[in-house]
């Protein structure tokens, strides 16, 4: 039925563009409600209306668009980031085993639970080869991020004897590189 809908004259059009854009027929260019991106050279045709509060060059798209939502055209920060969180606490989870390379479709080996938040141990490859234990820790009370909830991922520290280090609240302590990533109210989805 909708094959037939062109030959009894109808024109069906999908203005609707990546990230909230809205294609503007008359220009060729995509709207942001503040601004007008011209997806052929990858940059908008005027200025941030932040200034350099936006960042140092006016005129970026966001530096990859698959980790950075604006869709207003007015933010400079990833999403999962301190000041442009996440919706939800799974989305934040997710991304934050992204960023330490733990497949999000892996089951955890365990779970538990404390007065800050869940934390979930994954077995997972070592570089170089052998399996190695991975940890994402629901962080709720961090004292150096007070009111910001996050999620962190990556390898767990061992001993010489290969078992788990445990930091003082009785979770395993992560290796520096880990991945992060905030939620709370306000963020994005």
């Amino acid at each position: 039925m909708i094959d037939d809908l062109p030959s009894k004259g109808f024109d069906l059009r999908q203005n609707l563009r990546y990230a909230g854009q809205y294609f503007d027929k008359e220009t060729g260019l995509h709207f942001n409600t503040y601004r007008y991106y011209a997806p052929e050279i990858g940059r908008f045709i005027t200025p941030d209306p932040l200034g350099l509060a936006g960042g140092l060059n006016l005129y970026q798209y966001a530096p990859n668009p698959m980790t950075w939502i604006d869709p207003w055209g007015l933010s400079g920060e990833p999403i999962g980031s301190e000041n442009n969180p996440f919706s939800s606490s799974g989305a934040a989870r997710r991304e934050a085993m992204r960023q330490a390379g733990i497949p999000t479709s892996q089951h955890p080996v365990s779970q538990s639970r404390n007065s800050s938040g869940r934390e979930y141990s994954y077995e997972t490859t070592k570089p170089g080869g052998g399996k190695g234990l991975s940890s994402v820790q629901e962080q709720t009370m961090d004292i150096s991020h007070p009111d910001k909830p996050h999620w962190e991922a990556g390898q767990v520290k061992t001993d010489d004897y290969g078992k788990p280090r445990m930091n003082k609240y009785g979770r395993p302590q992560l290796r520096n590189g880990k991945g992060k990533a905030y939620y709370g109210k306000g963020g994005c989805k």
